[in-house]
């Protein structure tokens, strides 16, 4: 069995674990979570990847026990037991969730919902002669009804209702509520998309993915302010263009037959910190 270790803890590539895991080591500290509590998480993970990621299979051969015992580490009767009872289960708030983030995001880059400057317009509840809110959550999904969404918006005060009865939206764009397990769907979908892309550039050197970041150092609180207000116009104003030219593209694309099944994730984020890191 594979007991391949990563040779110095002064690699680079020890390093950069390292230096991704303190943020989330932190977080699972202060939610209580030890390392043992963890163990059982990683290894649930190692045993998913091996099973899953295609690029680690043998050409037309099954992804055995024994294949991802080799490959994890991971022993083969726990490899057997993990795959056997392993379900990730999503929860309703986690689909309600990912249905309203779908929602807002065709409310914005939809043509049929924006004015001919791309701001969303107002909707009614229902209608007979357009566009409604209605409509436009039927058009993402049917499991859900449309009352219960707006509910959800109104209490999050994502929309506002007018004396005509009219939905205004907000808000830029779907921002999780202060529910632990909704901020918790999000950051798992989107630190996951982004450690993607850096897993894909340090293993296809030839393919190269967009991820670049500006950072500075020694600045003054004003001067955080005043770049955190700009990267906040500057980076909503992309993404807003960003979703109507993918809304736009993707109506283009539900005439394609077979269904077309490719997906893209962007995102942008800005961290600040009181502390310096090393200079080396």
């Amino acid at each position: 069995m594979s007991n391949n270790k990563i040779s110095s803890p002064s690699t680079a590539l020890a390093r950069a674990i390292r230096q991704m895991l303190r943020p989330l080591v932190k977080l699972l500290m202060h939610q209580g979570i030890t390392y043992m509590g963890m163990v059982e998480v990683l290894k649930e993970t190692y045993v998913e990847v091996a099973e899953q990621d295609k690029s680690l299979h043998l050409k037309n051969k099954r992804q055995t026990d024994s294949r991802i015992s080799l490959l994890t580490g991971v022993h083969r009767g726990e490899v057997k037991r993990i795959r056997e009872s392993f379900d990730e289960q999503v929860t309703e708030k986690e689909i309600r969730a990912g249905i309203s983030a779908q929602i807002m995001a065709r409310w914005m880059g939809h043509s049929e919902y924006c004015d001919p400057q791309g701001i969303p317009v107002a909707l009614l509840k229902t209608s007979d002669k357009g566009k409604s809110f209605e409509s436009l959550v039927f058009e993402v999904s049917r499991d859900k009804h449309p009352r219960s969404i707006l509910d959800d918006w109104q209490k999050q005060g994502l929309v506002e209702i007018d004396d005509e009865n009219r939905i205004h939206l907000k808000q830029d764009g779907y921002t999780a509520s202060k529910d632990i397990e909704e901020k918790l769907f999000f950051a798992g979908k989107n630190i996951a998309e982004h450690l993607s892309t850096v897993s894909h550039n340090l293993t296809w050197l030839d393919d190269p993915r967009f991820d670049r970041a500006v950072y500075y150092h020694h600045l003054s609180e004003q001067s955080v302010q005043d770049i955190e207000t700009l990267a906040q116009q500057e980076l909503l104003k992309a993404l807003k263009k960003i979703n109507q030219a993918s809304a736009k593209k993707q109506q283009q694309d539900e005439k394609i037959e077979p269904r077309p099944d490719q997906s893209i994730h962007i995102g942008a984020y800005l961290s600040k910190s009181g502390r310096v890191p090393d200079e080396k």
